[in-house]
């Protein structure tokens, strides 16, 4: 009988042990979700103007001369270039050749508007994030060719210009400018000229 009671105790102790020892294990704790920032966006590169061009405009000139004279005359003209872009500023220089004016006006002395031309440096910085919009101004010698009873001659002068270029595609460019020209010595009568124009373009860049 001892020996009964005492293999019950024992049995007893083994089951109240596993029992706590089962009772003292936890499951674990669930890790905390691991949350990634989301990812910053990647800029677009700016558009980056190095590079030629070569176009076409169409644009109209306001003239005036000496003793009050005005006169209001269409053109077409060319034009080509070379820009390099530095970053924050965009520096090229430019050919300009308006080889007719429509109708050919005639100046007070009789002489005949033929061509006009200018040679310019140009400096601008884009005005868009995308950088694909350019604000430019330019200034250089420009020349007026007139031709009359006693030939053809040629006088020069100085324009400045003002300009607002903006890339449709990669490869295509819209012009929108302003420019004002002085020229003394115009013709058989040496006019005096003073010319304020607008025009846009289009022009191929390559």
């Amino acid at each position: 009988m001892t020996r009964i009671l005492a293999f019950a105790a024992a049995a007893a102790m083994v089951a109240t042990g596993a029992a706590a020892g089962s009772g003292s294990k936890s499951a674990p704790a669930p890790s905390e979700p691991v949350i990634q920032p989301p990812a910053a966006p990647v800029a677009a590169p700016r558009f980056d103007w190095t590079g030629g061009y070569a176009g076409a405009a169409l644009g109209f000139g306001r003239m005036s001369l000496d003793g009050g004279n005005r006169g209001t005359s269409a053109a077409g003209g060319l034009f080509a270039g070379y820009r390099l872009d530095m970053g924050d500023a965009v520096i090229g220089a430019e050919a300009q050749l308006a080889p007719f004016a429509f109708g050919s006006p005639r100046l007070p002395g009789g002489d005949r508007l033929r061509a006009g031309g200018a040679l310019l440096l140009t400096a601008g910085a884009p005005v868009t994030a995308d950088g694909r919009t350019l604000a430019y101004a330019g200034a250089g010698p420009a020349f007026l060719r007139t031709s009359g009873a006693a030939g053809s001659e040629t006088s020069t002068g100085l324009t400045g210009q003002l300009g607002l270029d903006h890339m449709l595609t990669d490869s295509l460019m819209l012009r929108g400018s302003v420019s004002y020209t002085a020229i003394n010595g115009v013709g058989s009568a040496n006019d005096r000229t003073r010319t304020l124009g607008a025009g846009v373009g289009l022009a191929f860049r390559f």
